[in-house]
């Protein structure tokens, strides 16, 4: 796959570079998630200005207050508060995907397994992926910050074509292990993706041959479906790029809905938790306590 030092080389294939393909899934569930977050918001501040401004709602209020007292009242409607705004958070996490159609939803679906599955492996939850290779600089300060291991040596490879140091991606992959035909295959393919970032000849077949050495099972489907993100990759922008992804399809028993429910949806509403939920849930519990206690405070 590599030519001798001082060899021009002269790109067979015009290859879309890393990242492509997750800003092309992107931009097929924008208008869609776009859509539900503004009707989410829409609904949640239309339902916050009924209630505050209903004497109905007022009416509840006092009268929860005089059955179980003040206290434990605002701590009820704080709760209330809390899991209506996580419900909010799920919807816009969890509606989106599952509202695609057709190829699109397809593709989502198997894109979506094969991410969280190699991510889930290496770092434990698939939301580290966007802090990890979301952009060249998020690629950039992981580089910085993290000592190469064995099990980073895939993803580091990965991130350095990311930030545009091909030679030092090519170490890294060489450098992976292969103790079993699937570390094997990964190896092989990291350094097919390197040799098509830099414009050598892609080694598809080669690829293809060590998804056979692989056993049946888990590992092989794996191996299959990474190959066909990467050929969905490279067939950008002009290609058909959801193909490959439809092709492998049938190797996943489970159904769209619980692929992309489980490893996206999952995935988003961990990242929104992490970002926005558990502060505004961290409100809600001082607001609470500050209502609760400033009576007693100020006598």
């Amino acid at each position: 796959m590599s030519t001798a030092p001082g060899t021009p080389i002269v790109p067979d294939h015009q290859s879309a570079p890393i990242g492509s393909l997750g800003r092309a899934l992107v931009k097929v569930l924008a208008p869609i998630q776009t859509a539900v977050v503004l009707i989410t918001l829409v609904v949640t501040l239309l339902l916050l200005f009924l209630g505050l401004t209903n004497e109905a709602f007022d009416d509840v209020v006092i009268s929860v207050g005089d059955r179980i007292g003040t206290a434990p009242a605002i701590w009820l409607f704080a709760i209330l508060a809390a899991a209506f705004f996580s419900l909010a958070v799920a919807v816009i996490a969890f509606v989106p995907p599952l509202l695609l159609r057709g190829a699109d939803r397809t593709a989502f679906a198997v894109h979506s397994w094969i991410g969280a599955r190699e991510v889930r492996r290496v770092f434990g939850r698939a939301s580290r992926a966007a802090e990890v290779l979301g952009t060249p600089e998020a690629a950039r300060r992981w580089l910085e910050q993290t000592q190469p291991t064995d099990e980073l040596r895939g993803v580091r490879s990965e991130a350095l074509l990311m930030v545009g140091r091909p030679g030092d991606a090519r170490a890294e992959a060489d450098a992976m292990p292969q103790r079993t035909p699937l570390e094997s295959y990964r190896r092989l393919e990291a350094l097919a993706v390197v040799d098509d970032q830099t414009g050598l000849p892609f080694g598809e077949a080669p690829l293809r041959q060590a998804i056979e050495a692989i056993p049946p099972g888990i590992d092989r489907t794996e191996a299959a479906v990474s190959l066909a993100v990467t050929l969905a990759r490279r067939a950008l922008p002009d290609g058909d790029w959801r193909q490959p992804l439809l092709e492998v399809r049938h190797l996943l028993p489970e159904s769209d809905a619980v692929l992309l429910t489980r490893d996206f949806g999952a995935t988003i509403f961990d990242a929104l938790a992490r970002r926005i939920l558990v502060p505004f849930l961290i409100l809600f519990v001082a607001i609470a306590v500050v209502v609760t206690v400033a009576p007693v405070l100020l006598g």
